[in-house]
């Protein structure tokens, strides 16, 4: 199972988008739906591992047309991504913490509130001008890619949020400079996300073309993580390597079959 794992973390960095295509229309291209479904391989071998090792599948959920196994050891539960729904029962408990889309209005009314809002944002003319102002947001959402989450004697303990990302070089020199900067909108979004959780961390799993060619995201992205982490509910790893996304499954696993008094 750990070769499995391996093998796939290797394939998830080599992987490579195709090159640009010009004339190409906007959301035609497949290349990001490719990278997700070999990170959903990733995340079932690493719980093919956690069951080797004794822990027991507690429940199955779906949320937004995505899909969770629950694995327990002790009164410790990983919910892990699943590529498929799972005949278990659900958990609507669960399924509240697994959620990945967030309404730019609820978000809002957090803060800085709807009516600050107008009075601090709204255009002076415009359709949006004054209290029209939360029209411009209305009914939007802010989603992440994927979530991972630890529950420890049926309390959340940690939320995990995961974005995937490819990148390519269509010259085969330098990364194409037509993609990643909505990340950085993300890793914003996440400040405002993560205020909710008792404990919130975002785990961005890139292809391998961000350290195979030259590009100005690899270097701002871990930088942006390092800044941000001033703000104590905020955690982030930007990561691209097999090494890293083994990294990544060890620290789910060690916290799943951790001794007592682990934290």
């Amino acid at each position: 199972m750990a070769k499995m794992l391996a093998q796939i973390a290797e394939q998830m960095e080599s992987f490579e988008a195709a090159a640009s295509v010009s004339g190409s229309p906007t959301g035609s291209r497949r290349d990001g739906g490719y990278f997700e479904a070999l990170c959903l391989d990733f995340w079932e071998a690493l719980a093919d591992i956690c069951k080797e090792k004794k822990a027991t599948v507690v429940g199955a959920t779906s949320v937004g047309g995505r899909h969770w196994q629950g694995l327990r050891n002790g009164d410790r539960i990983l919910w892990l991504p699943s590529k498929h729904p799972l005949s278990s029962v659900d958990s609507s408990r669960a399924a509240e913490w697994l959620k990945t889309n967030y309404d730019v209005t609820e978000l809002v009314s957090r803060y800085p509130g709807n009516e600050r809002a107008v009075q601090d944002f709204a255009p002076a003319s415009g359709p949006f001008s004054g209290q029209r102002y939360p029209k411009i947001y209305e009914n939007l959402k802010t989603g992440f890619d994927g979530a991972i989450i630890f529950v420890r004697a049926d309390t959340l303990e940690r939320k995990m949020l995961l974005e995937y990302k490819t990148a390519k070089s269509s010259l085969g020199g330098q990364i194409d400079g037509n993609a990643h900067e909505r990340l950085s909108f993300q890793i914003m979004q996440f400040l405002e996300v993560a205020t909710r959780y008792p404990s919130a961390s975002l785990r961005v799993l890139a292809n391998g073309a961000f350290v195979r060619y030259r590009n100005k995201y690899h270097v701002n992205f871990k930088i942006q993580a390092q800044r941000l982490r001033c703000f104590g509910w905020f955690d982030m790893k930007f990561m691209c390597t097999a090494l890293e996304f083994l990294a990544l499954a060890e620290e789910c696993e060690s916290w799943l079959f951790a001794k007592e008094g682990y934290e």
